[in-house]
């Protein structure tokens, strides 16, 4: 089973104390969103053109493989559809520069006219997918906000079908808000693009985040079905530390991570 863990619970941390962590926790994977407290990749020094040969360095002394760069793309605005274009391709070149396989995008909210905003989603990810083509780096659209239900997906699906650099990260979280225990639902009609997932809890109960294992989301079953069906990639712990300062911090979220993992 392959697993790693988001930096957005830790976004402090220098990459040195990233990496550290991963070996503490016996974890070979790291998916970066956010180093040193700047969540911006191309201002993130040790993912700098200059730092290339330095950082690989640490990341293979450590053992450690970077899995996915997290962007804040979202191409579901007009207004802001160009910026997200040149934070994506900024991103592509990072991650083909450090051998990182996967960059992840949003749709994020349907706004205006639904299919228009649900063919400019799925343009604005065929262009990334078409400009990294030949770089060996292929974009996953996230499980999120409005983008998180098989009837607002699919027109995407289709849009981008044809296109092998292309996929989804499911967040099991985004998806219990809207079918609960009826994940299959889901589950069973995204199951061919999934390349990743993000793991989390929450309570049914308020809806806040909870340790791994202490929420109502049935992560265990959902892991081993995954497996079972042949899943290959990572399942990254997601700790949201970065937009919700008051929960503990990712040691400890890691550490009830690693008691699933070792219970699948």
């Amino acid at each position: 089973m392959n697993i790693c863990f988001s930096t957005l619970g830790c976004v402090d941390y220098s990459l040195e104390q990233i990496l550290g962590l991963a070996e503490r926790f016996g974890i070979g994977g790291i998916e970066i969103r956010g180093i040193g407290s700047q969540m911006n990749n191309a201002l993130i020094e040790v993912l700098s053109v200059e730092y290339t040969a330095r950082t690989e360095s640490l990341l293979a002394a450590a053992g450690v493989r970077p899995v996915v760069l997290g962007t804040s793309c979202a191409f579901h605005s007009t207004e802001k559809y160009a910026q997200a274009m040149r934070e994506g391709r900024e991103s592509i070149d990072i991650a083909t520069r450090l051998k990182v396989p996967y960059i992840r995008v949003f749709g994020n909210r349907i706004t205006g006219e639904r299919n228009e905003c649900i063919t400019r989603v799925g343009q604005g990810i065929c262009e990334l997918c078409r400009y990294a083509a030949d770089k060996n780096v292929t974009v996953l659209l996230e499980v999120h906000g409005d983008f998180n239900t098989v009837e607002n997906l699919v027109p995407v699906l289709n849009i981008l079908n044809g296109h092998p650099n292309f996929g989804l990260i499911w967040d099991i979280a985004h998806t219990h808000r809207v079918y609960g225990r009826r994940w299959r639902e889901f589950y069973d009609v995204m199951k061919p693009y999934i390349r990743h997932v993000h793991v989390k809890d929450l309570s049914d109960g308020d809806g806040g985040l909870t340790l791994p294992g202490k929420g109502d989301i049935p992560i265990i079953p959902i892991m081993k079905k995954m497996l079972d069906d042949g899943y290959g990639g990572f399942f990254s712990l997601e700790w949201e530390k970065k937009w919700h300062p008051e929960l503990d911090g990712i040691e400890v979220a890691l550490a009830h991570f690693m008691h699933i993992v070792q219970n699948i």
